[in-house]
Formats: structure tokens, sequence, C-alpha cells
């Protein structure tokens, strides 16, 4: 009898692991695949949504952008071919997926897996499996599912942030629940059968008498604010998705292409400027997907411009506009200007930005002139000498940076004052002072690390000096100790790095 009975319990042992061994030819898990592009922009977007207080929805897309995400999902047959049924919360906004199945003895992969259908509205995604896959297919349950079924919820929760086989079982405690606040699906599931983040887009099974499992529903929700309850979208919505989904095509895919043409920056400009009861209702609608909220904001873009001229002028803007956060702010100039005339000057500046309008550091400066002699007792002209200084000095400036696309254009304004010797020849001429206002425009390119700056200015300033020496082209002032006063002006250009 013992015999008996421990042989019955190994073969009970057998067939359900069997039927696990079965269901992992039928379950997989899903890896969303992004591009560089796509990567950068979502990096972009999640600082600017955490600064507009989307702090979860930044968080997810930090998490996409690294492909650390996962769910899982179901093999179904539709029209002779093969597909997976997953969460479109799974995806997010990939063109295409890895899928692997993970078996006893070794894993199937297949890459590049193209999604063909995804509707927001039921939250429910399907991904087109090549013809060479030979996993097995599992149909949706046709009758009514009624509250105390039996079910077996199959999926790939995270164990060490890494997608782990998990098969539990339950029963159906609602079989239709009225309404869940973010989902607008007509039928949805509520069963005791545990599931856990990584288990969105696996199926919720019903075992047949004939040893077969179909598909209740696809596992969407965890409840977390109560014990062993999971949500599910039933098979109303599946069938009727199913029915539309090559006409539905991969909207999300698409809004994620208009999405590269507005940067975050200019995303967060929209948004402060739309009315402040517009902000709030996008903020307290709940997410789907990470980009929803961005969608949204620009949804209300539109509609306000489609009915307000002023508006529409008001939101052109956005494409370009004064940029008050930048994120570089640390330069380091080296300019050059030619006086009109015989004087030129090579400078190094080294500074910060403010608050993004204010500019300040310290300037040195090479001043060569070519400058004539003068005997101070017959004023007689001795003839043309070179003479060269260097000079010490401290600049402060204004700026408004306007950003143009990924660029940004700098006006500027500095005023700057130096002192230091000059020399003609071996004879130290004595001490010179300079005040210069420069006015001009600066061109940032961004790279990974810096920006490059390109610029132009005009250059106005005072040279005061007391010498026996005379600049031929600009006319000095004397006061009573002899010193000479020349206004010079000219124009230069910068290049530098902005860190």
């Amino acid at each position: 009898m013992k015999r008996i009975l421990f042989a019955a319990i190994i073969l009970i042992g057998m067939l359900a692991n069997l039927s696990a061994q079965g269901l992992r030819h039928s379950v997989c898990y899903i890896e969303p695949k992004f591009t560089d592009a796509e990567k950068t922009m979502m990096e972009d977007y999640a600082l600017y949504m955490a600064r507009a207080g989307f702090l979860s929805a930044a968080q997810a897309l930090t998490s996409y952008k690294s492909e650390g995400t996962f769910g899982s999902g179901v093999v179904i047959e539709v029209d002779s071919n093969k597909y997976i049924l997953t969460n479109l919360h799974v995806i997010a906004y990939a063109k295409s997926a890895t899928i692997t199945f993970q078996l006893h003895d070794k894993k199937l992969r297949y890459a590049d897996c193209q999604v063909v259908a995804t509707s927001q509205v039921c939250d429910l995604a399907v991904i087109k499996l090549p013809k060479e896959c030979e996993m097995i297919p599992l149909p949706l349950f046709s009758e009514s599912t009624t509250e105390d079924m039996p079910i077996v919820a199959a999926g790939f929760p995270a164990l060490a942030n890494k997608p782990s086989w998990q098969m539990t079982r339950g029963f159906i405690s609602n079989a239709r629940v009225e309404s869940i606040e973010s989902s607008s699906a007509s039928h949805i599931l509520q069963h005791t059968a545990a599931i856990d983040p990584g288990s969105s887009g696996g199926p919720l099974l019903f075992k047949g008498e004939d040893g077969k499992y179909k598909i209740l529903g696809i596992n969407t929700w965890k409840a977390f604010y109560r014990d062993d309850v999971g949500l599910a979208i039933g098979t109303d919505d599946i069938t009727a998705f199913l029915k539309e989904m090559h006409h539905l095509g991969t909207k999300d895919a698409e809004d994620l292409e208009q999405m590269k043409n507005i940067s975050g920056e200019d995303w967060i400009y929209i948004f402060k400027q739309i009315p402040d009861s517009s902000q709030k209702q996008i903020k307290e609608i709940k997410w789907r997907l990470p980009f929803d909220q961005a969608l949204r904001t620009l949804a209300v873009r539109d509609s306000i411009l489609s009915k307000n001229t002023k508006q529409s002028n008001k939101f052109k803007r956005s494409a370009t506009h004064v940029d008050t956060d930048l994120e570089r702010r640390n330069e380091i100039l080296v300019t050059y200007d030619n006086y009109f005339g015989t004087n030129q000057q090579i400078g190094l500046q080294i500074g910060h930005s403010w608050l993004g309008y204010i500019s300040t550091g310290v300037r040195f400066a090479a001043l060569i002139s070519n400058v004539m002699a003068i005997d101070e007792m017959y004023r007689d002209e001795l003839g043309y000498q070179n003479r060269g200084g260097v000079l010490f000095g401290l600049y402060v400036g204004g700026q408004v940076p306007i950003s143009i696309d990924k660029y940004t254009l700098v006006p500027r304004i500095t005023q700057s004052a130096g002192a230091g010797p000059m020399k003609t020849g071996d004879v130290l001429a004595g001490f010179n002072i300079v005040t210069d206002t420069r006015i001009g425009l600066d061109w940032r390119i961004p790279f990974s690390f810096c920006d490059l700056a390109i610029g132009l200015h005009y250059n106005m300033n005072w040279l005061w000096t007391k010498d026996q020496m005379s600049i031929p082209t600009f006319k000095p002032k004397k006061d009573s100790n002899g010193l000479g006063q020349y206004l010079q002006h000219g124009i230069g250009i910068s290049l530098g790095i902005i860190m």
C-alpha cells in the first residue's frame, strides 16, 4: 500500500512538472529594444519631467533607457501566424523586442521581433514571432468566466533583477471588476494567484478537464494595498483587440517619432505656458506609459493653438527661446582683437556664468602696438617702434542665451579692466591701464563633455599710458601729468570651450 501511495505521489509530481514544462513552451519574457537616439531622448525627457514633478514617469523613462525592463507574454495564433500577446506598458514605445523562452534545459531567444499592434485603451500589444518559431500557442477561453474558477498565473517576475519563471495558483474572486481608474478596459478579472513586477503581460489561465490550458486574461496590475489581489484584462477586450489589430498599427511608435522633434527642454517650456488648471489636470491623470504626460501636454498645446492666434505666436518660442538653465557654466575663451590701426591684443578669459545671465571672470592679455617715439623737447617724431606688454584684470558681463534647436546663441556684453607693464625694445615704458567694452555673439555647439563656443565681437577701449610714445592713428589726450589717453576700437573673434 505504501509503495502504491509513494508511486502515486511520484506520478503526480511528474505530471505537474510536465505541465509546467508545457507552459514554458507558451509563456516567455520580453525585453524591449530601443535605438541609441531613442535612449538619448528618454534621458532628456526624464530630466525635464522630473523637474516638472512627474517623478514616477521620469524614473520609468530612466529604466526604459537602460533596457533593464522586461515583462511576460504568451504565444497566440491569429490567421495561422504566431504572435506574442502582452501588455503595452511592457514594450513601451519600442518598435521591436527580444523574446526568450526559458525551457528546463535551454533558452530559445528570438531577437528583433516586430511590434505589430498596440492599444492604449486596453494596454495590450502584439509582437510577431518568426515563422521558424515552434512554440505552442494557447487558445482564448470562449466560455463565461465565473467566480471560484481555479486559475493559474504564469510569467517571469524579477528575482535579483532578472526574469525568473513563476507559476502560481488561485481562483477568480471577482469575475467583472466594475472600474479601474487607470484603465478603459471593459472586462477586468480579479484573482488570488500571486503576481509580481515582471508578471505583467503574462497569461491568466484555466486548465480544462482535457488537461489543456486556455487564456482567461492578461495579468496587468497587482493591488499593492491588498494581499493576494491581481487584476487581468479579460477575453472580451482581448478578442476585440485581436480582431482590429491589423488596423490599429503601432501608434505609440509613431508618437515616439513625432516627439523626437521636440526636446525635453521644449516640452517643459510648453508645459509651463499652458494654464495652471491644465497643468494640474495633466499631473493628476494616471499614466500608463512614461511619455503620456508629454503627449497630453502637446495635445493641450495643439488645442490652444487651433483656437488662439495670440497663444500660437507665444508657443512658437518653444523652438527658439531664452534658456535660463544652462547645463555648462565654466568657460575658457581665447580672444583676438584687431583695433583699426596698429594695435592687436590676444587674451585668455577664464570665467563662470551665473543664473544663465551673468558672467564673471579673470582676463590675461598680450598687447602689441606699433607706436611712434616723440622728442618731448623739440616735439620731433623719431620713428616707429614696437611696444608690447601684458595685462591682467577682471571682467563682468551680461548675456541672453537663446536656444535654437540643440544649439545656443548667446548675445553678450562684457566690461573689463586691466593693467600691466609695457616695454619698447629693452626699455620699460611704464604701466598701462586698459578698460574694454565688448559687444558680441557666441555660438555654442554641444558635445558630450563640453560645448564649443565660437564668438564674434566689437571692441572699444580706453588706453592710459605715460611715456614718450604716440599711437599714430589715435589722437591722444594729455592731462597735466602727461598721461596719454587713447580711445581705440575694432573687431575680434573668440574661440573656447564651455564646461
